[in-house]
């Protein structure tokens, strides 16, 4: 009895686990655009900007590392966190993403695709004004160790 319980448990676990890349643009109200590849696989996240001078933002057990680009320096990042944190979660809601996030000053807006996942994040807060838009994206299995930051491991879609 109590394998099957163990059991319950773990395909329970593993229903809300969620395993995604994803292509994305991030649109600021200058006009600007930044482009590049997110991946999520329970806990862990990539967020990997395609500008060679830009970075690469790895989480994982509640930490973040970002990672030049160019040079593959990595550097603890403790500030300005919270919209990746409150993407990571609204994330994890997945199927069931609400179409507003608030934490604090900083609100959320979703607009979901007909996978139901996410299309589109308005992101709003004192510091930040953006949207973000989420496309082709791919729910296989991603391999752990993109999830890396020291031993750093290219990903190229």
């Amino acid at each position: 009895m109590k394998k099957l319980i163990l059991i319950f448990f773990l395909y329970l676990n593993s229903l809300s686990a969620i395993e995604v890349t994803c292509s994305f643009e991030e649109v600021y109200k200058n006009g600007e655009i930044q482009e590049g590849i997110l991946m999520l696989k329970d806990k862990l996240l990539r967020y990997q900007y395609t500008k060679e001078n830009l970075f690469t933002i790895i989480s994982k057990q509640n930490q973040f590392y970002l990672v030049r680009n160019d040079s593959k320096i990595v550097q603890n990042l403790s500030k300005n966190t919270e919209s990746l944190r409150n993407f990571m979660n609204l994330a994890s809601d997945y199927p069931n993403i609400n179409e507003i996030y608030q934490d604090n000053d900083l609100v959320i807006n979703v607009e979901k695709s007909e996978s139901n996942f996410i299309k589109r994040l308005s992101i709003k807060s004192d510091e930040v004004n953006l949207s973000v838009y989420i496309y082709n994206c791919d729910f296989s299995l991603i391999d752990k160790k993109y999830f890396r930051h020291f031993d750093f491991v290219e990903y190229n879609r």
